[in-house]
Order: structure tokens, then sequence, then C-alpha cells
């Protein structure tokens, strides 16, 4: 069960290369449906899993400069925390999830009960379970999953379900889909795909002279 009256932090983490529309519009809608007392946006340091793969991330500062071009209008009570980016080595997320309960508990007081809710795609219920320490993770925060409109909610259900039973899981699936969004395509064209990103990101990766532009 969730914490009733607790702080409630949403975690909302990413590559964010790039901060696009998509990105804001499920911030904004976390928001408007959780109401939580802060969103933190939790750009990834060193992502191990397209490290792998041999993909290039963009270097941090400028994922964090769009982020907050992305954000800079937004209604959203948003912060950023440096929590991976400041990281030399890879940043796992049952790491994150200590450092930021340890940060709120030395602004809030020992004795506030905090909830975490992290923010993910459904995608994440089919593959939390390859996860670093994916028990400490389903025990520090509540899954808070933005499904997408191509996907079936009966796979979904049943995901949900599985963790629920295998790990005793606290789940919450948002009653709105998150949009399909390329951000490989954007980092490909993105004078073509400027319509996909909010005006102050298409300025700073201009500015920046980012993906080729």
């Amino acid at each position: 069960m969730e914490v009733r009256n607790a702080y409630k932090a949403a975690l909302f983490g990413g590559t964010f290369d790039p901060f696009h529309k998509g990105h804001l519009q499920v911030t904004e809608d976390v928001f408007g449906e959780l109401c939580p007392d802060r969103m933190i946006v939790i750009p990834t340091g060193h992502p191990y899993m397209k490290e792998r793969e041999g993909r290039q991330v963009t270097p941090a500062e400028h994922r964090i400069g769009m982020i907050r071009a992305g954000l800079a209008d937004s209604r959203v009570p948003w912060e950023i925390s440096r929590a991976e980016v400041d990281l030399e080595s890879t940043s796992y997320t049952v790491n994150t999830l200590r450092v930021i309960r340890r940060q709120l508990a030395e602004e809030l007081g020992e004795d506030t009960p905090v909830e975490l809710y992290f923010v993910c795609g459904s995608d994440v219920l089919l593959t939390i379970h390859t996860w670093f320490k994916t028990a400490e993770i389903l025990e520090q925060a509540v899954l808070t999953v933005v499904p997408r409109g191509d996907e079936d909610p009966e796979q979904i259900a049943a995901a949900k379900k599985r963790l629920e039973e295998d790990y005793g899981a606290r789940i919450r699936i948002c009653s709105f889909t998150g949009p399909e969004i390329s951000s490989t395509m954007i980092r490909e064209d993105p004078e073509g795909c400027a319509d996909l990103l909010p005006p102050g990101v298409s300025e700073y990766i201009r500015e920046h002279h980012l993906y080729g532009m």
C-alpha cells in the first residue's frame, strides 16, 4: 500500500538525449495525476545499457541544459537531480533511490514519511526483474507506469500481477498514455523534427551545435 499523508516525490529518470515534447507531456501529466509535492527529473550519468550497445551519449551538461530549456515554462514544480550525472561510475536505479531518499530525509527531517514514485514506461514491467537489486527498487518506490498507445493492456496487467506476486511491488498504472516520439530520429534530423521539441530545446540545440546542427 502507498503511504498515506506522506511527502510525495515523483522521480522521472531518463537519458533525455534530447529532452522532447513527450518528456514534457509525461512530466505534466504525472504531476496532474499524482499531485506530488515535487517532480524530480534525473538525467542518467553513465547509462550502462546504452554504453554497452556502443552508443555515445551527449555530455550531461548539455542534456541538463536541454531539460532546463524544455521545462522553463512548465507549471510543474520541477527540479533536476545530479544524483547520477555526478557519478564517475555506472549509475544504478537502486543507488539513485537511496540518494534521493537520504536527501529528502535531511531536508524534511527523519520523522517525515516520504513516498517515492518512480515514473517509467510499461516496458520496465517486463525487464525490471533483470535490474540490479530489483527487490530493493520495488521496496523503495511505487512504480508509476506510463503506457504507450500501441501496447496491450492485458500484457501490462499480467506483468503488473507477476511483480506484485513475486516482489510485493506497488504499481500504479497511469490513466493517460505517453506519446510515441523517437529520440533517435530527432538526433538524426533535429531540424526536420523541430516540431517534436519544446521551443527552448530547439534553440539550445542550435546554439550549442548539437546533433550536427
